[in-house]
């Protein structure tokens, strides 16, 4: 027959799985070779598999436990033909697709070192395998072709990004809500918040237990909801709720776990402590949950409590070895998330300050660290202190990589600091490939963490993986279903796809959760000038700048659409970088009005100032008529993009 496109490398152990793989490629119109399908009587059998290597288009290498557990085999062989193959090839060719099937950790994969070059897929289900053969058939035929731009050439498939009704509805879930102050001074309510925060935190670690992110669970904060109305906002089966009053140095803590299909109270408790002991107390909650979880959720019948409850403080202590040993040193990093979550200049300066003091208490506190490197990237995209050259941002970009980095030294196991470098990556270096790799390791380390798949899925759409990011983004959406920034996230996704409807179907979903969102209406500004609805989008747009608190802006652009047309709107928004109105914005309206020599000045200064909307530059579609230009191609490769 004639050669392959296709090479399927595997373990002789797992046969059946290379034929499910091989069944998805060959289903999506592409030539695989198989050994067991293709190898004919009176075939040499080692001489057909190195001219196959030789001669096939791609070489899909399948690591597994097995392939883990065998230092010798044939497989390997396979592997060594591929490589020394490779080095024949430019540095830009996408040859190998490295595929994991099963507990393997890819930093632990006993692998040739040329494997760790491109992005891995997880192909753990069916519909992550159906993906992967969609990829691949869009490779081969020249839709994604790999260029130079390792990103496209990479498909990458999550492990756990199955979400079909019946297996959410088996797994045991949970939403830990706000705790409620009940101290007498308003100012310990981040007490109480970072109390269930921390809390939150240790459950979500835990695994075979959804927990529903904090911006979602925290939603519902000082409002009258009743139980039944939460969970189905939330889709969770439990909701874990309390309140916290301190005084002094003591404090009384008081939980229940309620049931939200009868609001049956499975368990409370009440607990009178001091500040020195507050942590241990979170275990004891943490550690009671998770075990009636157990009991009411999974049936479970266990032979001995005390075996399931040892089994279950093992858990509860590895989820929480984050922890710093100094109650102050936490203390002060509860405080500072406190602040963080407000994202208002002011605020970030104070979270800083907090982490600061905590890491002074406890200078190998690794999560304080990551706090900080957290707080200091957000202050680079939310302060409004820049710089008119852009050293600011970089200023800012480069503590918080000083930061992250500290925290993998001191703990290699957390997530947190890959999202940081991830974002670092691609707006501080331009560094795509790097940006990449930093998302896929937070998720392997916290494979159902909302903001570390919001990440991730950011790094896919950037790249045009946008069946892949669609997947990734739906499942953090599953995982936090009220956050403002995921669906403005999952909506701007759409919108990259050409498919303006559905970007304001999500967008107005996430007005739907908060009105008052200023940065909801400038995306809801966007999808419907897509589609043409220019009066709207206008008014769209002037709206956020009122609830901006900027009435003047909001004015203004009213008043030039009243008086031109959407082309004098235009020209108001170039001229009127002091409303607000971001270089993005101008370069595409500079666009629509055929000023193009003026854009290109605009989306260059993007790139040198390191602006955040650099991520933006290779599918944004209000600078598609750009596409056949050269200074494009250009721009895309100064941005990192080729």
């Amino acid at each position: 027959m004639p050669s392959a496109a296709i090479f399927l490398s595997y373990a002789s152990q797992d046969a059946d799985a290379a034929r499910r793989i091989c069944e998805a490629l060959r289903a999506a119109g592409l030539e695989v070779w198989f050994d067991q399908s293709e190898l004919r009587g009176g075939d040499a059998w080692d001489a057909s598999i190195r001219k196959q290597i030789k001669e096939c288009a791609l070489f899909v290498p399948i690591i597994t436990p097995n392939t883990q557990a065998r230092e010798e085999g044939y497989f390997r062989l396979e592997w060594k033909l591929a490589v020394d193959r490779s080095h024949l090839m430019a540095d830009n060719k996408a040859f190998f697709f490295p595929v994991i099937l099963g507990d393997v950790a890819e930093p632990a994969a006993l692998v040739p070192d040329k494997f760790r070059e491109r992005q891995w897929s997880r192909l753990n289900d069916g519909a992550a395998t159906t993906m992967f053969a969609e990829r691949i058939s869009k490779l081969l035929a020249g839709s994604a072709s790999p260029g130079r731009n390792v990103l496209e050439a990479s498909p990458v498939l999550v492990s756990s990004l199955s979400t079909s009704p019946s297996a959410q509805n088996e797994t045991p879930s949970i939403a830990v809500l706000a705790f409620a102050n009940r101290s007498a001074s308003a100012d310990d309510e981040y007490f109480s918040d970072g109390l269930a925060d921390e809390l939150l935190n240790v459950l979500a670690k835990i695994k075979g237990l959804r927990v529903i992110a904090r911006t979602s669970s925290f939603a519902f904060k000082g409002k009258s909801d009743d139980i039944a109305t939460i969970g189905a906002k939330l889709n969770v089966a439990t909701l874990l709720e309390g309140s916290v009053r301190k005084s002094g140095n003591r404090v009384r803590i008081s939980v229940q776990l309620v049931k939200v299909a009868d609001s049956a109270h499975l368990w409370s408790e009440t607990y009178d402590r001091t500040l020195d002991d507050i942590f241990a107390v979170q275990d004891d909650i943490a550690q009671a949950v998770v075990r009636q979880l157990r009991a009411t959720l999974l049936g479970e019948t266990p032979s001995s409590a005390t075996e399931v409850a040892n089994e279950v403080a093992k858990e509860i202590a590895h989820a929480s070895r984050a922890r710093s040993d100094a109650p102050e040193a936490q203390r002060l990093i509860m405080q500072a998330r406190f602040y963080m979550n407000k994202r208002r200049p002011d605020d970030l300066r104070r979270g800083i300050e907090l982490c600061e003091q905590a890491i002074a208490i406890d200078p190998e506190h690794a999560n304080a660290h990551a706090t900080i490197a957290l707080a200091w990237q957000y202050s680079a995209f939310y302060s409004s202190t820049e710089t008119p050259d852009g050293t600011a941002v970089l200023a800012q970009l480069a503590k918080a990589r000083t930061a992250a980095e500290h925290a993998l030294r001191l703990d290699p196991t957390q997530a947190l600091p890959h999202t940081t470098l991830s974002w670092i990556a691609c707006v501080r270096d331009q560094d795509r490939v790097t940006g990449m790799r930093e998302a896929v390791m937070a998720q392997q380390l916290a494979p159902d963490d909302a903001e570390v798949l919001r990440t991730l899925g950011h790094r896919l759409m950037e790249a045009g993986q946008f069946t892949e990011s669609e997947a990734v983004l739906s499942r953090a959406v599953k995982q936090d279903p009220l956050s403002i920034q995921l669906r403005i996230t999952h909506s701007t996704s759409a919108l990259w796809m050409g498919q303006p409807q559905v970007s304001l179907d999500r967008i107005r979903d996430a007005l739907a959760i908060d009105e008052a969102s200023w940065i909801a209406h400038t995306h809801l500004s966007r999808a419907l000038t897509e589609l043409g609805d220019f009066p709207g989008a206008v008014e769209a747009f002037a709206h956020s700048r009122t609830l901006r608190g900027e009435h003047e802006a909001a004015a203004y652009f009213r008043q030039h659409f009243a008086a031109n047309g959407w082309a004098g709107y235009l020209a108001a928004v170039i001229a009127a970088p002091h409303f607000g109105v971001s270089r993005l914005q101008i370069a595409r309206a500079e666009v629509e009005l055929g000023r193009i020599d003026d854009a290109f000045e605009t989306l260059n200064t993007i790139v040198d100032h390191h602006d955040q909307f650099t991520n933006w530059l290779n599918q944004d579609p209000g600078l598609k008529p750009l596409h056949g230009d050269p200074r494009y191609v250009q721009l895309l490769k100064r941005a990192g993009f080729t």
